[in-house]
């Protein structure tokens, strides 16, 4: 390897580590010795830019970190979210069905109370037709009564023959046999 090789063009931080590492594997051993002899302005070129790669490196790693905690902020907030929303979903659903439950029990009771009050109010009113019907029946008795006590006492006078010249009957017709028909109609059995 030559500076010209790298020279060119600017090495990462891995390339010119690595670099240094061949250098060394293939370097002339001392002899005597576990020391060897590397040239040195080109070990020292590799530093040089194992060094000027090093802050780009080093930012980049700190970008990389930087956005690993980002989307790890991010994901735990978008989760934070998720779970938050769940958990309120959760809670209307849990509402809603209280609400239902409460709802229904409501209705049902309300549709009892209804039916109560109309079995109530069917009974009242049939008790006061009942009873209008049964003082309408005891007029009814009552002029029924009336009407046979007054057409009792007008059938002997309707049965009487009746003179127009004789107003007061004291003729020979009294003597007659008398047309014993009921008068009015109701009376045909």
């Amino acid at each position: 390897m030559d500076d010209n090789e790298y020279s060119e063009k600017s090495i990462t931080l891995e390339e010119a580590l690595s670099a240094i590492a061949e250098l060394v594997e293939n370097a002339k051993s001392m002899p005597l010795s576990a020391s060897v002899l590397v040239p040195r302005d080109e070990i020292l070129f590799l530093v040089d830019a194992a060094l000027e790669a090093l802050p780009v490196e080093i930012r980049n790693a700190q970008l990389v970190i930087r956005e690993r905690h980002e989307i790890g902020d991010k994901a735990r907030f978008e989760a934070e979210e998720i779970i938050a929303a769940a958990t309120a979903k959760a809670e209307r659903l849990v509402a809603r069905t209280e609400i239902t439950r409460q709802a229904n029990q409501n209705a049902n009771r309300m549709i009892q109370e209804a039916k109560e009050e109309a079995a109530r109010l069917k009974y009242a009113a049939l008790d006061y037709v009942d009873q209008k019907l049964a003082s309408f029946e005891i007029a009814l008795e009552n002029i029924e009564k009336s009407v046979k006590a007054g057409r009792a006492k007008l059938i002997p006078a309707v049965n009487e023959s009746f003179d127009p010249n004789d107003p007061l009957g004291e003729s020979e017709a009294d003597d007659m046999e008398l047309d014993k028909s009921p008068f009015f109609d109701q009376d045909i059995e």
